[in-house]
């Protein structure tokens, strides 16, 4: 294991963690204000959405509690969303735990809910039902950037043919 279980995302809505860098790069640092800015109905959803554009390395702690945008972070706000799409796809591939499950994906042509959950818990110590949890927010936001889609019940890489490293069976 190599991750926390915080590094897990559990934001399951991508384009709603996409709009937290642009929140701070519009002057709201604070949790709640990014909640507000980005249309979440408490605090600790926001929670969440800021902790998984840590996850994707668009944010940082910055002073205090507040949020700080990292450089990539800063041309990422300033980007269109078809440029943004093309930035999450490619951060998908060198993040982890995104980059595992993309790796399974393709290793195995595809994996149902409980492989992919075992890929999370080897990289953290997540019980089964929060991995199951997190199966989702990984399908989500693998499906919204198109690298995967749900085929009989199995979760299949559905991005472009480029190389790539296999995860650990």
């Amino acid at each position: 294991m190599t991750l926390e279980t915080v590094d897990i995302p559990q934001a399951d809505v991508l384009w709603d963690v996409a709009r937290v860098p642009e929140a701070v790069l519009r002057g709201r640092r604070a949790t709640d204000e990014i909640a507000e800015f980005i249309g979440m109905k408490v605090a600790r959803q926001a929670n969440y959405y800021t902790q998984a554009a840590r996850i994707l390395g668009l944010v940082m702690q910055g002073e205090g509690d507040e949020l700080a945008l990292t450089a990539f972070g800063k041309a990422f706000a300033r980007s269109n969303r078809i440029e943004q799409s093309k930035h999450l796809r490619r951060l998908m591939f060198y993040r982890e735990p995104m980059r595992s499950v993309l790796a399974t994906l393709r290793a195995r042509d595809g994996a149902d809910r409980a492989t992919i959950a075992a890929v999370l818990q080897s990289l953290a110590p997540l019980a089964d039902s929060t991995a199951l949890r997190r199966v989702a927010t990984m399908a989500a936001w693998l499906t919204a950037v198109s690298l995967a889609e749900w085929r009989d019940g199995r979760l299949h890489y559905s991005g472009p043919a480029l190389p790539f490293i296999a995860a650990e069976p």
